[in-house]
């Protein structure tokens, strides 16, 4: 059997972002919340990923992000809500089981996503007649690598 390392190696070989489209879109805010401070404020972001195989050699992942602006020493006082789902097809180089898609989620997939998150989040934001928010670079740790 192959290694974990030999199996991502041919997973990423020929790897191509097909096509990348949002499957939901959900924005609100609490119109009675608005005059709050922007120094109780504080933004909490929630994400989630998952995949389907459409067929050999091709991939559909679903990226869920949860974003809410909500008082900071109350996660539940919610001000804004943001949630947005991507599908995001693949083509591969070889077949995606779970261990595999653990890395490539924690990578590929938020390198991929992450900037049209956060593009979504302020344009949602400014056409709900609010004021933009800092959306931090993604942050994710890169698989480890074996080194001899």
């Amino acid at each position: 059997m192959a290694t974990l390392e030999e199996r991502i190696t041919q997973f990423n070989k020929n790897l191509a972002l097909v096509n990348l489209r949002v499957k939901k879109l959900n924005a609100e805010f609490d119109d009675e919340k608005l005059n709050v401070s922007p120094e109780t404020q504080k933004v909490y972001i929630d994400k989630n990923a998952y995949y389907q195989i459409l067929q050999d050699n091709f991939v559909r992942v679903f990226q869920e992000y949860k974003l809410k602006i909500a008082h900071k020493e109350n996660e539940n006082d919610v001000f804004v809500s943001i949630e947005v789902v991507f599908l995001l097809d693949f083509q591969t180089g070889g077949p995606i089981d779970d261990e595999i898609f653990e890395i490539f989620a924690q990578s590929t997939v938020l390198i991929d996503s992450w900037p049209y998150f956060r593009e979504i989040v302020q344009n949602s934001l400014l056409r709900m007649g609010l004021a933009p928010v800092i959306i931090p670079p993604i942050q994710f740790t890169p698989p480890p690598t074996n080194k001899k």
